[in-house]
C-alpha cells in the first residue's frame, strides 16, 4: 500500500474503506497508514509553530482593521473583537460560556423538630393527628 496515496485520498475525503478497497488492503492498514502521518506531521513544535504563526496573522489583520475600527468602523470593530476572541481562545484566556442543565427534584417536605414535639405532646396527651378532634380520647 502506497502512504502518500493513502493520505492524498483521506485528505480528499475518501473514507478508509474506499480507500482500503482500492489499493486491495484492510482499512486496519489505512488507519496505520494516517497513524504513521500524524506522528510524523503533528507534535509540540508543529502546535507551537502554527500557535505562533496564527498569532502573528492575527496581529496582522488586527493591524489592518483597528484604526479604522476606531472611527466609527462597525464592522471592523466587529472585526476587531472577533480577533481578541479568537487570541484568547487560542492561548487559552477565554473559554465560552456553557449552559449546564441541572435537574432540581422538589423534595417532599420533611417533618420538622418542631412538627415532631408537636406530635409527641398530642400522642402523650392521648390524642393525635389522626384522630377525629370530636371524639375525645379513651382512657384507660
Amino acid at each position: 500500500m502506497n502512504d502518500d496515496e493513502a493520505i492524498r485520498q483521506r485528505i480528499s475525503g475518501r473514507s478508509a474503506r474506499a480507500i482500503a478497497k482500492a489499493q486491495a488492503t484492510t482499512v486496519a492498514e489505512v488507519n496505520k497508514a494516517l497513524d504513521r502521518f500524524t506522528e510524523t506531521t503533528i507534535d509540540d513544535k508543529v502546535r507551537r509553530h502554527t500557535l505562533a504563526l496564527e498569532l502573528a496573522r492575527l496581529d496582522e489583520l488586527q493591524e489592518t482593521f483597528y484604526a479604522r475600527a476606531l472611527e466609527g468602523d462597525v464592522q471592523c470593530g466587529a472585526l476587531i473583537t472577533k480577533i481578541i476572541e479568537r487570541r484568547c481562545t487560542m492561548l487559552g484566556l477565554y473559554t465560552p460560556q456553557t449552559a449546564t442543565l441541572q435537574v432540581i427534584e422538589a423534595e417532599t417536605p420533611r417533618e420538622t423538630s418542631t412538627d415532631k414535639i408537636s406530635a409527641l405532646i398530642e400522642r402523650i396527651r392521648g390524642k393525635t393527628r389522626d384522630d377525629d378532634p370530636d371524639d375525645p380520647p379513651s382512657t384507660h
